[in-house]
């Protein structure tokens, strides 16, 4: 990473840091968490992308981050699946996932979407849209199954401040060209 990526994501830190959650916007608590392990993970190497699952009572039960690259590759420990996954280990008792909500800093891709779909995790709310590459959007382009499984979710943009909502994408951009080159070359 170079040096004005890593004093641009220093400077995000300070700011998240800093904030004070807004009584305006209910999602702000949840996420400044997601931004938390967004820039750990951008300062790894990683995408920076973060989330958090949490009961519909506020209670936090995981947190995670993007490990594409770092500590060793793996294409699939996007955010949401890292949180999933760990949740999933833990958890083996949970059959269904009705009372929780994740929250991401980044729209779901089409593979976390699709995971989160399967899961049942009944609301998923994200910080920023990705524009290029994630898939809320994009449901209509799903087939038929996942767009009729996805009915009994709601996915949306998280009710945070402006000012998280603009740090999550700046934070995904930071890594984001770098980190698609290292895909390029694989």
């Amino acid at each position: 990473m170079n040096n004005l990526t890593q004093k641009m994501l220093n400077e995000l830190e300070k700011t998240v840091n800093s904030f004070i959650p807004n009584s305006e916007f209910r999602d702000d608590t949840f996420i400044l968490i997601t931004l938390h392990e967004a820039i750990a993970a951008a300062k790894e190497g990683n995408f920076g992308v973060g989330a958090v699952l949490v009961r519909e009572s506020g209670e936090i039960i995981q947190r995670g981050r993007n490990y594409v690259f770092k500590p060793f590759f793996r294409s699939d420990l996007h955010a949401e699946m890292d949180v999933m996954t760990k949740f999933e280990e833990h958890y083996k008792d949970v059959e269904n996932l009705k009372g929780f909500i994740l929250y991401t800093s980044l729209e779901p891709c089409p593979m976390c979407l699709l995971r989160l779909i399967s899961s049942g995790v009944k609301k998923i709310y994200f910080a920023a849209k990705d524009e290029d590459g994630g898939m809320v959007y994009r449901f209509k382009h799903m087939p038929p199954v996942w767009i009729e499984l996805a009915q009994r979710q709601e996915f949306t943009l998280a009710q945070c401040s402006p000012e998280l909502r603009d740090i999550a994408l700046q934070i995904f951009m930071a890594t984001a060209n770098e980190n698609y080159t290292k895909l390029q070359k694989r």
